[in-house]
């Protein structure tokens, strides 16, 4: 019970030679408590003793799990750097994004990425990618530039909210939601604010 002890217990070895030497009863310096040095008997049942191992059970438990059932991968959906979005001369919204992929797998892989509209939503995006599947090698991450192009009139308020399909051609695959970015359309703006103004005047004149 000293702060010095560093607990080589080599004074134990020293004391319990001596004590042979002397006839006398060994344990004289010994691992012990101020409980069991009063005289109190020792409790091998403890609330900590049965504690402390559930606690590192759960936690071993907790771990084997999440290695079991992580994801086959990783993926990571950023937006493109630079302009949110370009207006092609033809008149499509372009939207460049990053995916970013992390293999975990043990063999190499092909990722498939696609866009998926909602639900009833009229096949209008597109989607351009320097290469697609992307490889990606096991253990490995990769990260590659993608180009979705939609029209302009999909749009609602300068944006559009898809999702994204990632596979790996083995039965893996998952959806990331997305926000594409367009340009506003004012127009139809403008010609309700001139309508309610005509409308304004036309009650005005009612009322004169």
């Amino acid at each position: 019970l000293q702060m010095e002890c560093i607990h080589c217990t080599q004074c134990m070895d020293a004391c319990d030679s001596i004590m042979d030497g002397i006839g006398r009863p060994r344990g004289l310096i010994r691992y012990s408590s101020r409980d069991e040095l009063s005289g109190q008997p020792r409790r091998i049942l403890r609330p900590r003793v049965v504690i402390y191992p559930l606690l590192l059970a759960v936690v071993w438990g907790a771990l084997a799990y999440a290695l079991l059932h992580r994801e086959p991968a990783d993926v990571t959906v950023l937006r493109g750097i630079g302009s949110p979005f370009t207006v092609t001369p033809s008149g499509m919204v372009m939207n460049q994004i990053r995916v970013k992929i992390v293999n975990r797998d043990p063999v190499d892989r092909q990722y498939q990425v696609d866009v998926v509209e909602p639900a009833g939503a009229p096949g209008t995006l597109g989607l351009v990618a320097p290469e697609n599947p992307l490889p990606v090698a096991a253990g490995k991450s990769a990260t590659a530039p993608f180009f979705v192009t939609a029209p302009r009139a999909v749009f609602d308020d300068g944006r559009r909210d898809v999702r994204l399909r990632i596979g790996n051609g083995a039965g893996w695959s998952t959806e990331i939601p997305y926000r594409l970015l367009g340009p506003k359309d004012h127009d139809g703006h403008e010609h309700k604010d001139k309508d309610d103004r005509e409308h304004r005047d036309d009650r005005k004149d009612h009322g004169r």
